[in-house]
């Protein structure tokens, strides 16, 4: 997956739905507006832009994100960490600098992705995002408790939280925002939330009794 394809896809999707102009996106977002014009001339932002504009449409950040993946692919592999810079970047200290705030172009964090999957095998790239989603030490069954979760209808919970529920990767529920075909959702400032009785019901719709049951018999019931 290309981070810098899903950010255009993601903004012209939003701006689409908001009716918003590409000008008044870039000024409400990031106080920029030529900063959609220069996206779409291939200009790659800064990971900690790109955040900022993804937190602007309650949508996850990527940052944490890739920085947990690049943790989990050294730790997984044994890459030495200059190795893996030196091979991205040609700088050896890139791990280092990413670790003490350092902002690559999403660029280099597709270059790193594609990096990292070229130096591993499958096994280890299943490891890599189990670890890096923070589910390789969670025990069978507590798709519940693993990430704090209950059974509790009124409980707020995160993305990570319903991606370990429902099974879903946090990406996918990140798009189903922008698109509108995911779960209802909550915005407190900055942070996305949902209501566990709201997954829940909405899983409730996609239940089938065979792959020919498109599902219209229960709607129109």
């Amino acid at each position: 997956m290309n981070w810098e394809k899903t950010l255009r896809f993601a903004i012209n999707a939003f701006i689409r739905r908001r009716g918003m102009t590409r000008t008044a996106f870039g000024e409400a977002a990031v106080g920029d507006p030529s900063f959609v014009a220069d996206l779409e001339l291939g200009r790659s932002p800064q990971l900690n832009t790109a955040d900022r504009v993804l937190e602007y449409m309650g949508l996850e950040p990527m940052g944490p994100a890739f920085r947990r993946e690049v943790e989990a692919f050294l730790s997984v592999t044994r890459v030495k960490s200059s190795e893996f810079g030196r091979g991205v970047t040609g700088s050896p200290s890139f791990v280092t600098q990413l670790r003490h705030g350092a902002s690559p172009r999403l660029a280099t964090v597709d270059k790193a992705r594609a990096w990292m999957r070229k130096h591993s095998n499958e096994a280890e790239r299943r490891a890599v995002r189990a670890a890096s989603s923070g589910q390789e030490s969670k025990p069978q069954g507590a798709a519940h408790g693993g990430h704090g979760m209950t059974d509790n209808p009124h409980q707020y919970m995160s993305t990570r939280e319903v991606a370990a529920l429902l099974g879903l990767s946090p990406r996918t529920l990140d798009r189903y925002r922008v698109s509108g075909d995911g779960p209802e959702f909550h915005k407190f400032g900055n942070r996305v939330r949902y209501l566990r009785a709201d997954v829940e019901a909405w899983a409730s719709k996609r239940r089938r009794r065979s792959t020919s049951d498109d599902g219209l018999s229960q709607e129109t019931s």
